[in-house]
């Protein structure tokens, strides 16, 4: 009888515990939706939030940004929110509790160096003299970690005498960075930014059969930043991936549009990225690549315009963000559920 009584009391505690629980979770939850709501002075229901939420799991900040206050039930279903993606990568083996190739920048420069059409050096892995004669060359250096996302920790390096640059070496090596030349720019993507190099995000799915291409988004920084990343206060834009050509305006983190850029005052709307051509056969190269690796079947790599008309990838992004879906007019879920659920 007391052991009955004892685990009857656990019982409701243990009820009461993931009620309370549950209810702190929907009250951040329910704070976060307000935040994001606020700055732009909309105003929909939280009840129109938990519908959005049960329909495509979204988050309150992709409730906003994909404007679900403004679309229908079927519309907001398009969208490949980031917790359908965890369940698709899963499904597919690009697991994220997994290593993968792309989360080490260091790796993939050096599986994918024809793609890259830009110099590159690992401080760890080479002498204080050659860092030396690296940056002395290059005058100007992109420092980045090689385990980081979403621009984190990315710096400039400018080199002005030997000693500062050997005490920099000492200071990278061991540290995990790696160290890029910043190659010049298509004269044509720097009417948009010429203090950035502006980058556009392609999304690819691998199988057996072909590499699909299922988005493309431009990205650039609004001001005289070295960083064109949607997180560290760029802009987005969408891109016909068929054609080049930017079909909207485009919008910054906060959700704000921008029919124009605030420092060019370039049209984003009619705009054509250069060397489209180029572009795709260079990702899809690279991708046909990295499906020969492990966990690497949905993947965005973010590739730059270069002066010389070549086109260079920056990086390859595994277990990419939702947000390059912003600004374009439905998202990619049901496209590429499609191609999963495909034989392999």
């Amino acid at each position: 009888m007391a052991a009955n009584l004892s685990g009857n009391v656990r019982h409701a505690i243990h009820v009461l515990a993931q009620k309370y629980r549950r209810h702190e979770w929907k009250k951040r939850l329910k704070a976060h939706f307000e935040n994001y709501c606020r700055p732009l002075n909309i105003h929909p229901s939280w009840k129109d939030y938990e519908n959005a939420y049960a329909q495509t799991l979204c988050y309150p900040q992709e409730y906003v940004a994909f404007q679900f206050y403004k679309k229908t039930p079927e519309q907001r279903d398009t969208y490949l929110t980031m917790r359908r993606q965890d369940k698709i990568v899963q499904e597919i083996g690009d697991d994220p509790r997994e290593v993968s190739v792309p989360g080490n920048k260091i790796l993939f420069n050096i599986l994918f160096k024809e793609f890259l059409a830009r110099e590159w050096l690992n401080p760890t892995a080479c002498m204080a003299e050659e860092f030396v004669d690296f940056v002395k060359r290059h005058g100007t250096v992109m420092l980045k970690p090689s385990d980081a996302s979403c621009g984190h920790g990315i710096r400039l390096y400018t080199y002005e005498d030997d000693a500062s640059a050997r005490a920099c070496h000492a200071e990278l090596a061991g540290s995990g960075m790696l160290v890029e030349e910043m190659p010049a720019q298509h004269e044509q993507m720097n009417l948009l930014n010429p203090h950035c190099l502006n980058t556009v995000r392609i999304s690819t799915y691998t199988d057996c059969d072909d590499v699909h291409i299922l988005l493309a988004t431009g990205r650039t920084s609004k001001g005289e930043s070295h960083m064109d990343n949607f997180a560290a206060g760029g802009i987005c834009f969408a891109i016909d991936r068929e054609t080049g050509r930017v079909p909207c305006d485009g919008s910054d983190e906060d959700f704000h549009p921008f029919a124009n850029h605030p420092l060019t005052g370039t049209a984003f709307k009619g705009f054509q990225i250069p060397n489209w051509d180029v572009a795709l056969d260079v990702v899809r190269r690279a991708a046909r690549k990295a499906y020969t690796l492990p966990q690497c079947r949905w993947l965005g790599w973010d590739v730059a315009f270069l002066q010389n008309g070549e086109v260079a990838i920056i990086e390859c992004n595994w277990r990419q963000g939702s947000m390059a879906q912003t600004t374009h007019e439905k998202g990619v879920y049901h496209e590429l559920m499609e191609l999963v659920r495909k034989k392999r």
